[in-house]
């Protein structure tokens, strides 16, 4: 279960019946202080530094299933000086978490979804001997939902929970500042890259469903990850097709930091890549990856597909 869920849940779960959560179960909700999770949700929506992947995270009485889906934009704004430029991006992202809440003799089947959209501003300012600083400001909006079934004698805690724990939506406004330092080396063709970031969001709640679900929360996320490419000797379409191997370490810290369940994951992965034609469009390179994940609590995988700019 996922741990900022866990205390509310306890408490509803143990009493088992409508008629006695009536009273206390606005006050015991408003207690657990659920905000830091929802936080963590939206943030893992909208935040580049986890992958986009499908992630298990275990649990002592059911795992939660998560999905993460994100599609980015980003174009060369203007130059600053030589190799120092800033670019405008966009990005939308979509979160998907399901996991099943068990009482005694029954439960109640919960799904999450999260979708989120940002727009922001990045700059790449160059330090000399293939270092960047990479400071960038995104803002943006995000629709937190949660749908809900109860299954068996669960049924008699719809009248008390609907609404309230289960059966909801708010949206919520994101503004993310970040930091980043990169490192480029190429060499006939071979390429090392290097690079670490660090973010913190501010996500604050309007329009819930009810005022319960009102937050304002802070969530912290970091990163690092290095990535080495060098040609296979084989084209296709005519342009030459590069191998990639990455790994990559990314987690959450903070208050909240373990609010669904995990704090860290370990990432490795390879495939390949090849350089777009020119033209209008941005992107510089089509790369397709596969890669696993694991960590303390999480496992997960995914295949991917990306522009790099």
């Amino acid at each position: 279960m996922a741990p900022f869920l866990a205390a509310a849940w306890t408490a509803v779960a143990a009493d088992g019946s409508a008629q006695t959560l009536s009273d206390p179960i606005r006050s015991r909700i408003e207690g657990a202080r659920l905000g830091t999770g929802y936080a963590q949700i939206i943030n893992l929506s909208a935040s580049p530094d986890l992958s986009a992947a499908n992630y298990t995270v275990r649990g002592a009485e059911s795992d939660l299933s998560l999905d993460v889906f994100r599609i980015p934009y980003q174009a060369h704004w203007f130059a600053l000086s030589p190799g120092s430029d800033v670019y405008w991006r966009l990005s939308a992202g979509y979160l998907r978490m399901k996991q099943f809440l068990p009482t005694s003799d029954a439960g109640v089947d919960s799904r999450w979804s999260a979708a989120s959209a940002t727009a922001g501003m990045l700059a790449t300012l160059s330090l000399g001997q293939g270092f960047t600083l990479e400071p960038a400001l995104d803002l943006g909006i995000a629709r937190l939902e949660n749908k809900a079934d109860y299954l068996g004698a669960a049924a008699a805690l719809r009248p008390a929970l609907d609404r309230l724990l289960f059966n909801w939506q708010t949206d919520a406004w994101i503004a993310t500042p970040s930091i980043g330092l990169g490192w480029r080396q190429s060499e006939e063709g071979r390429r090392l890259t290097l690079r670490a970031h660090v973010a913190r969001s501010w996500i604050k709640s309007f329009d819930a469903t009810d005022r319960v679900q009102e937050f304002s929360e802070a969530a912290n996320i970091y990163s690092m990850r290095a990535e080495y490419a060098r040609p296979s000797g084989v084209r296709v379409f005519d342009r030459p097709l590069d191998w990639v191997v990455y790994s990559s370490y990314a987690g959450f810290f903070g208050a909240n930091k373990d609010a669904l369940g995990f704090d860290s994951v370990g990432e490795i992965g390879v495939g390949f890549e090849s350089p777009l034609a020119a033209g209008p469009w941005p992107a510089r390179q089509l790369r397709v990856t596969a890669g696993y994940f694991g960590g303390p609590g999480v496992r997960g995988w995914n295949i991917g597909m990306t522009f790099g700019y």
